[in-house]
């Protein structure tokens, strides 16, 4: 129900985060062992990390995300109803689990609200493009949502929302998507628990049980690419 922040103030906190993330980025560069023991205090960015360096034209492609992102957020669907009257923000952005056969399921809704006439939304912002596979992910936080609060798939609606376009898509949701995502999530498990030597001790296979990829121009952005540089 407050007042929407202007788009000048979004602009110049993001400024400020991606500014101190180079700060503190540079200065970890050269001795990162603050970061490597508490690394969720420290921001690291890979290009940093690795000493590549951020070149002008993928800044430039960062400031276009930042402006296009921060302007469609303040015209998004879901940013306005956080801003109406009657709709009640439940979760924002809240890690939690939930168990499903004996594992837990890790969900982290972007927001959850809740709309004046009972019905719950799950809202997922993404940065980036389109991808087949966000609807799942939206069902999955729905069953998060189900799980904890009790409410049936009918009374919970999905969204993902596009900051680089402004387009937002709805999500179906139903028992019937809820038993497709248990199918995808069990799929998932037993193809994790299958790179291990030991499931039930969570114990790994050794390297040489993982061949590298034959695409290896991928290798240098991948983010475990320090367990085989020495192979590369």
């Amino acid at each position: 129900g407050g007042k929407l922040p202007e788009e000048k103030l979004l602009i110049d906190k993001i400024r400020y985060l991606l500014n101190q993330a180079w700060k503190d980025s540079k200065a970890l560069a050269k001795d990162p062992s603050p970061w490597m023991e508490n690394p969720k205090q420290y921001l690291m960015l890979y290009e940093f990390y690795y000493g590549y360096g951020i070149s002008e034209s993928i800044i430039e492609r960062i400031r276009k995300k930042m402006r296009d992102s921060t302007a469609n957020l303040l015209i998004s669907r879901s940013i306005n109803e956080i801003a109406s009257k009657g709709y009640e923000v439940v979760f924002a952005e809240n890690m939690d689990t939930f168990e499903l056969y004996g594992t837990p399921v890790y969900a982290i809704p972007d927001l959850v609200l809740k709309r004046p006439d009972g019905k719950w939304i799950v809202i997922d912002w993404k940065t980036g493009k389109e991808a087949v596979g966000h609807p799942a992910q939206i069902n999955v936080y729905c069953m998060y949502l189900s799980k904890k609060k009790g409410v049936p798939p009918e009374e919970i609606k999905g969204r993902v929302e596009y900051l680089l376009t402004g387009n937002a898509s709805d999500v179906e949701v139903s028992r019937d998507t809820f038993t497709e995502a248990e199918t995808d999530i069990m799929k998932s498990i037993d193809e994790m628990k299958e790179s291990l030597l030991d499931p039930d001790k969570n114990i790994p296979k050794e390297m040489s049980e993982y061949p590298l990829t034959e695409h290896r121009k991928l290798c240098r952005w991948c983010s475990f690419y320090e367990l085989c540089e020495d192979e590369l």
